[in-house]
């Protein structure tokens, strides 16, 4: 099924369900709302940027240069290069397009909002921690803006994306 096809039926689908993108980070899986993706691309370079350590850099996606947030360091991982097999999300919220590379990506599942779980936790102390069960255990639901630290929430509110 094509990515355009997988996002029509997103947009098309009842207030019960969820479209979800599955994705990797090291041995870990994570899922956001297909709402907030725009496309999934194989990984390309990356041009580094150096005043800042929220944002690895920046891409040109046709002919708009998009800020590459780091959700390596959200999530306490380590840095690691990037890699032939790595995936970039371009993704958006409101007006803003971000990316952020993942070393891989499942795909899109359907998810009743019913069978969410969330969960409290002492980890995450002024938040909860919505959760996704699966027959094999769990995956760690974000929004967008869980991604985003605060400086880069603020970079983003003052900069947005620049356009060539």
């Amino acid at each position: 099924m094509s990515d355009d096809h997988q996002m029509a039926e997103a947009q098309v689908a009842d207030n019960d369900t969820l479209f979800l993108l599955i994705f990797w980070l090291d041995d870990n899986r994570y899922a956001i709302s297909l709402t907030f993706i725009d496309r999934v691309y194989p990984a390309v370079e990356v041009v580094k940027a150096s005043d800042s350590s929220e944002f690895l850099g920046f891409v040109n996606v046709h002919g708009a240069v998009t800020p590459v947030i780091d959700i390596r360091s959200r999530f306490g991982l380590p840095p690691r290069e990037t890699d032939v097999h790595d995936m970039l999300i371009l993704a958006k919220d409101d007006e803003h397009k971000l990316a952020f590379l993942v070393d891989g990506v499942d795909g899109v599942m359907r998810y009743q909002k019913n069978e969410l779980v969330v969960a409290d936790s002492m980890l995450y102390a002024n938040s909860k921690v919505k959760l996704v069960k699966l027959e094999h255990g769990l995956i760690e639901l974000n929004e967008l803006r869980d991604y985003l630290s605060a400086e880069a929430k603020k970079w983003l509110a003052g900069k947005g994306e620049v356009s060539t």
